[in-house]
């Protein structure tokens, strides 16, 4: 609240008012272009050392503009994920006449250069932070001492430094993926969790989500949760040795855009169609293993979505609004072969039409 306060009287009032979210408690917000029916809540440029930096054009104002500058940090540059997050995020500014400052790291798990990048940022200047934490506490206190408002978005931060977090619930999503599975293989059996970065919140919060939900069916047997820091060939490996360790292996659950691709390439090249595999995040070459069977199913958070929420929100605030709520919940979607094809589904995972998606 304090950070609200403050950043809000600095705050240039702009006339109008854009489309965003508003009012209290966990609400959802959508582009316009998302259109497609959330899933039920219940049972998702230039490099300079460890720093691969991309920056949106127009980033450098000419002088006396009145364009603003709104800084958008992903929690890396590694996936699909976050190009389409970009995308979301620089199609909200242009609506409303901001640039984009768009730099990450290339790697999920260093907090010291993602913090160099706030600190660049400040100094470059900014009228606005959007951020992924890689380390929410970590990061805090470069967080909490910006003049500017800060949203995050897909892992909550203290709000006494950001005006909101635009996330889904992961807790909800990834239990999602227990229940899928429950539903398709009711007989039961071994079950493992091919995971990301150990100490992240959001992941902790899939892990948790899942194995809960999974722990109510009393005929599943949970072998392992195994994490890879997001690595696509650790998850390659794990799931190679899960074969070799647990052969009678029913199901699979994987909490990333890595260990989803890596796991769904290990069970391709062994052909091991026997094997229910569900997903999280999407991707171009995600969605083409849910056409092909290597993938049954995957929760997809719209990333599209969260950057264009996010950074909607961060115009809001600019332009004076404090009200917002700690948690600005996104939907998810869980998607398989049976509605892959949906025109709901599609602008969800391909809002641009880039993948010619049928």
């Amino acid at each position: 609240m304090k950070r609200r306060l403050a950043a809000g009287l600095a705050a240039m009032m702009l006339a109008g008012a854009v489309w965003g979210c508003s009012g209290s408690g966990n609400n959802s917000a959508q582009p316009p272009e998302a259109a497609a029916e959330k899933t039920e809540n219940g049972p998702g440029g230039e490099e300079e050392g460890a720093q691969a930096q991309e920056t949106g054009e127009g980033q450098e104002p000419a002088a006396g503009s009145q364009t603003k500058v709104i800084g958008v940090i992903p929690k890396s540059t590694l996936f699909d994920f976050y190009k389409m997050v970009r995308q979301g995020a620089e199609d909200a500014a242009a609506e409303h006449g901001y640039t984009i400052n768009y730099q990450g790291t290339n790697s999920s798990t260093d907090t010291a250069a993602q913090q160099n990048i706030v600190e660049d940022m400040d100094m470059a200047g900014m009228d606005a932070l959007v951020i992924s934490a890689i380390d929410a506490k970590a990061i805090g206190d470069a967080i909490g001492a910006l003049k500017v408002p800060v949203v995050t978005f897909d892992d909550e931060m203290d709000p006494s430094v950001c005006y909101t977090t635009v996330s889904v619930n992961h807790e909800r999503a990834a239990a999602a993926g227990a229940a899928y599975i429950a539903q398709k293989l009711p007989d039961g059996g071994k079950v493992a969790v091919v995971s990301s970065e150990a100490g992240a919140d959001v992941i902790q919060q899939r892990d948790r989500g899942f194995s809960e939900e999974l722990a109510k069916h009393e005929q599943f047997e949970l072998v392992g949760i195994y994490h890879t820091e997001g690595d696509r060939e650790k998850a390659t490996n794990i799931m190679q040795d899960l074969l070799s360790e647990h052969p009678d292996l029913v199901a699979v659950f994987c909490c990333n855009e890595g260990s989803s691709g890596g796991v769904s390439k290990v069970l391709k090249d062994e052909g091991r169609t026997d094997i229910l595999a569900v997903g999280y995040d999407s991707s171009e070459e995600l969605i083409n293993n849910i056409y092909d069977g290597s993938l049954d199913a995957l929760i997809s958070q719209n990333p599209y979505g969260l950057g264009y929420n996010s950074v909607t929100a961060a115009i809001e605030a600019i332009e004076g609004k404090t009200d917002f709520p700690d948690v600005t919940e996104s939907p998810y979607w869980l998607i398989d072969q049976e509605n892959i094809h949906d025109p709901e589904v599609i602008q969800i995972l391909d809002p641009l039409g880039t993948l010619n998606l049928q």
